[in-house]
């Protein structure tokens, strides 16, 4: 099937853009956008394509006080291959790497936004995932990031809000990767382990930013480490990659979930940045955006769920440091919670986005 995309120049193998280089049905490829400013208003959004399970997804939820409002969309791929929207939904490339827009139009759900995201500093790759279990690649995909600067308004529950340069951060990957696109195939016993601590950080100041992730076992080893300090385009300064990353995290006594944060970068010519957070509002419990067996039927990320555009839209309870009231009444502690943070780096303030997913035992915070 022949789609715009196939007028260009940009072939990656002898097929037209509408199927992926992949049988593999996990394949997908996905933008998601954070924002918030000092807890008045917390957006997360993204659009994803499963060319494989010919599924097209939205989702945009808001948090405000002990409120997370998520709307969640769905739809045939085809024949939109290439089109940033899903019902409602869209994001427009408005100058590639320098200007995006975000808009939700509104709907018979809580919340409507029109946003223009603005680049605080360029792109950045992240170092190639990948991973075998068993001899079977269960990981195979690429992902960059990019600091943003955000203006425009919401508007949630009929009341309007003026956003003027509040923090964004965007990524994008693509390939294959665990929980999406239905069920995950067996191929004989996982190592698994007994627990493990996961940091991922985006974040910005008035005249810096950076990206790092890093992963440790229950017994504090770690497992991998990636991510860069950097500055706006026009400074002249060329990134630095992050070498290693002490961290000292206070979490909420009986949770899993954090209040403060203090994480001492390194990068590879010897410079430390000593970054101080503290959360903003409740985390992201984002089984309301589909990820973690999300919508009603909970079958999770890119499964099928018909031709037609699919609207979902609930509100969870966050009122509670680590437990979420879901709509049927269930109160679940979800592992995926995405923390947005202020913080300072070497004394100089600024805002975050911070993840700190952990499960079973962590010997260095005495959990599990």
């Amino acid at each position: 099937m022949l789609t715009k995309l196939d007028e260009t120049l940009a072939h990656q193998g002898p097929t037209t853009f509408d199927h992926a280089l992949t049988s593999d049905h996990r394949f997908f490829d996905r933008t998601v956008y954070g924002v918030h400013h000092d807890g008045e208003l917390q957006l997360v959004m993204g659009l994803a394509a499963y060319k494989n399970m010919n599924v097209q997804e939205g989702f945009a939820c808001v948090h405000q006080g002990d409120r997370q409002y998520n709307l969640r969309l769905s739809r045939a791929l085809r024949p939109h291959i290439g089109e940033m929207h899903c019902g409602p939904l869209s994001i427009e490339i408005v100058e590639p790497w320098k200007k995006m827009r975000l808009v939700l139009e509104p709907g018979d759900y809580s919340h409507s936004f029109d946003l223009l995201c603005e680049a605080a500093l360029p792109p950045t790759e992240e170092d190639h995932h990948f991973a075998r279990v068993n001899g079977r690649p269960v990981q195979d995909y690429a992902r960059f990031d990019q600091l943003l600067r955000v203006s425009g308004e919401f508007v949630l529950n009929g009341e309007r809000t003026e956003v003027r340069d509040w923090f964004g951060f965007r990524d994008h990957s693509w390939g294959v990767r665990p929980g999406v696109g239905g069920f995950e195939p067996q191929n004989g016993q996982r190592p698994r382990g007994d627990g493990s601590l996961f940091i991922w950080l985006a974040f910005t100041t008035d005249d810096m930013g950076g990206q790092f992730q890093m992963a440790e076992d229950a017994d504090g080893n770690l497992l991998s480490l990636d991510g860069h300090i950097g500055w706006p385009e026009d400074s002249g300064k060329p990134d630095l990659r992050v070498a290693s990353v002490e961290h000292d995290i206070s979490f909420i006594p009986g949770n899993r979930v954090f209040d403060t944060a203090r994480l001492l970068v390194t990068t590879e010519d010897g410079q430390e940045f000593d970054i101080r957070a503290e959360a903003v509002g409740r985390p992201w419990a984002y089984k309301g955006t589909g990820y973690d067996s999300g919508y009603d039927d909970e079958l999770g990320l890119g499964a099928w769920r018909g031709e037609e555009l699919l609207v979902e839209h609930d509100i969870y309870d966050v009122s509670e440091p680590e437990e979420v009231g879901l709509p049927d009444g269930r109160r679940i502690r979800p592992v995926h919670r995405e923390q947005p943070v202020r913080l300072t780096v070497n004394g100089h303030p600024g805002y975050g986005h911070l993840p700190v997913i952990n499960w079973g035992r962590v010997s260095r915070y005495g959990l599990g």
